[in-house]
C-alpha cells in the first residue's frame, strides 16, 4: 500500500503561512534596532523563500527501478560474471563451482571415449588417458590450486573426443576419377 500525503495548500494560503510570520519577524527585527529596514527585509524575503521551497520539494517518493528481465541461457554473458566472480575463494584456492564445472567436462569428456569415473575400474581406465594424478584431482574432495586446474584442463584437452581414426583412409582412384582429385 503506498503511503498517501496530506493534500498541498492552495497558493494563497502557503503565501499567508508563510509570509505573515515573516512580515511579524520583519517588523520585530526593525523595532528592536537589530537591524535596518532594508536587511530586515532582505533577511525575511530569503528566509520566506528558503521555506517556501523547501516546502515545494518532492518528499522523496521515487519511482521503483523496473524488473530487469532474466533471459538465462547456457554460456551467456552472465554465466561468465558468474564464474569469473565465483572462480577463487577468499583463500586463493579454486571454488566449488568452477571445479564442479571442470568435473563435469571431464565425466563428459571420458563419457565420450566409454570412460565412467563412477564405475568399477573407471578410474584405471581414467588414468590411461588423463594420468594418475589428474584423476587422483578430479576425484578427490579438497582444496584446488589454480595451477593444479590448469594442468586438468590441459590433460581433459588432450584426450581425444571421439573414438574413430584420426584420418580416413583415402579412397582407390577409379578410372572416371583420377588419383588426387576430390570427388564432385
Amino acid at each position: 500500500m503506498t503511503p498517501t500525503r496530506p493534500p498541498r495548500p492552495t497558493p494563497l494560503r502557503a503565501l499567508l503561512v508563510v509570509g505573515l510570520p515573516a512580515l511579524a519577524a520583519c517588523a520585530a527585527l526593525i523595532l528592536s534596532g537589530v537591524l535596518d529596514p532594508l536587511h530586515a527585509a532582505l533577511l525575511v524575503v530569503v528566509a520566506a523563500t528558503a521555506v517556501a521551497l523547501w516546502r515545494r520539494l518532492d518528499d522523496g517518493d521515487e519511482a521503483p527501478w523496473p524488473d530487469v528481465i532474466q533471459d538465462r541461457r547456457e554460456g551467456a554473458r552472465n554465466d561468465v560474471s558468474e564464474l569469473g566472480w565465483a572462480t577463487f575463494t577468499r583463500s586463493g584456492a579454486v571454488g566449488d563451482r568452477v571445479l564442479r564445472r571442470v568435473r563435469d567436462l571431464a565425466a563428459a569428456r571420458l563419457a565420450e571415449r566409454g570412460v565412467d569415473l563412477a564405475a568399477p575400474g573407471g578410474p584405471e581406465a581414467a588414468a590411461q588417458l588423463l594420468g594418475t594424478d589428474v584423476v587422483d584431482g578430479l576425484v578427490a574432495r579438497r582444496a584446488v590450486s589454480r595451477v593444479d586446474v590448469h594442468r586438468w584442463l590441459d590433460a581433459i584437452d588432450t584426450v581425444p573426443a571421439t573414438t574413430a581414426p584420426a584420418t580416413a583412409p583415402s579412397p582407390s582412384p577409379s578410372p572416371d576419377r583420377p588419383a588426387g582429385r576430390p570427388p564432385r
